[in-house]
């Protein structure tokens, strides 16, 4: 009896912690559940529609212009699945859709569902813009006209497609995801190797129009650097692939979009693009070797080729090192960081953005 009276606090202290984690388990327990269960429901839509349409073949879209929608209630009424509800409140009848589109000459069905109050499918630009919070200074996500740019040194821009980490580079005024990729193609590519007559050698031709390098990246979105499943996601873009003078410092974007080249799958990062994502205040124009400060683009590669070419002459390209864009001739090779665009439609899954817990998509 002394034993127990001399120690009933610590038995009391002990009973506590052990009732606390029992509850704090639950409750985590409980929410990924939720979670993990309305995404249950999701691919049982999914499923549902794929089956519908085997028998149902003039619903699905004709080209890949078209979009055909097929109704929850569509696929309940036609017992190709049971009514959702809400996990939370079984009174609460779930609504949904599931679209269905043409990519590479291939069906896609993605779901969406909405569960009163309790649950909605985000596509993940959506999720960004609600979900993370615009500044004015430090590392984050910053408004730049009709987008939103991640900026600074490790603004949680971290997204992760097919187990390949990419970092966001903004979020488009269509809210596709322009993302470039952490890791280079296995492969050396050059922008050009034909012959110049201004140089009297093969240093290659500076328009993009019609280089190797255009013709290389759309080799690399076909490659195996990218599986079935990224490719669903990934939408053709025009890219801004005006070239600059060697005297222009400028950083706001207009050198390199003053042309335009119309839908590519994959790209490299223009220019201004990497000075952009420099909150150094001393970062203002392309000659400035503070850019490589505060900025998550150094953190990828110290040197890092660009879509843009010199427009004094004809041989000429740009690549930004150390923060500073400097030139090479065409034609020599080097390791290209992706770029592409998500498709605004693409759903959000989880993740907040960090390197441990990046953005994930469905």
């Amino acid at each position: 009896m002394g034993f127990i009276r001399d120690n009933i606090l610590k038995f009391v202290i002990i009973f506590v912690v052990i009732i606390v984690s029992i509850v704090i388990f639950s409750f985590i327990f409980s929410n990924k559940t939720v979670v993990n269960s309305y995404s249950s429901m999701e691919e049982k839509m999914r499923d549902a529609a794929v089956s519908y349409t085997k028998s149902n073949k003039d619903l699905l879209p004709k080209n890949e212009d078209e979009v055909k929608d097929i109704k929850l209630d569509t696929l309940v009424n036609n017992k190709k699945i049971k009514e959702l509800k809400a996990l939370e409140d079984e009174n609460v009848m779930c609504t949904g859709y599931v679209s269905i589109f043409v990519k590479d000459n291939k069906y896609v069905y993605r779901p969406y569902l909405k569960c009163g109050k309790y649950y909605e499918t985000q596509t993940i630009s959506n999720y960004i813009r609600q979900n993370v919070n615009v500044v004015n200074q430090e590392d984050g996500l910053y408004t730049y006209g009709d987008k939103l740019v991640y900026r600074g040194e490790d603004p949680n821009n971290y997204i992760s497609l097919s187990n390949r980490l990419y970092r966001i580079i903004e979020v488009t005024e269509d809210n596709d995801l322009k993302l470039i990729s952490t890791v280079s193609y296995d492969n050396n590519i050059l922008w050009d190797d034909r012959y110049n007559s201004e140089k009297n050698n093969y240093y290659g031709i500076n328009d993009f129009s019609k280089s190797r390098l255009k013709d290389s990246l759309e080799d690399i979105y076909t490659s195996e650097f990218f599986t079935d499943s990224d490719r669903e996601k990934i939408i053709s873009h025009d890219l801004c692939v005006g070239k600059r003078a060697l005297n222009d410092y400028s950083i706001d974007g207009l050198s390199e979009c003053s042309t335009i080249y119309n839908n590519l799958h994959v790209s490299m990062i223009q220019v201004n693009e990497y000075m952009r994502a420099s909150i150094s205040e001393k970062c203002t124009s392309s000659n400035s070797p503070e850019c490589v400060n505060y900025n998550y683009f150094s953190n990828i590669n110290s040197s890092l080729r660009t879509i843009n070419a010199v427009s004094d002459n004809t041989y000429q390209v740009y690549y930004v090192s150390d923060g500073v864009a400097s030139t090479t001739r065409a034609y020599n090779s080097f390791r290209v960081y992706p770029v592409i665009y998500l498709d605004k439609n693409v759903l959000y899954k989880s993740g907040n953005g960090s390197f441990d817990t990046p953005y994930t998509v469905r």
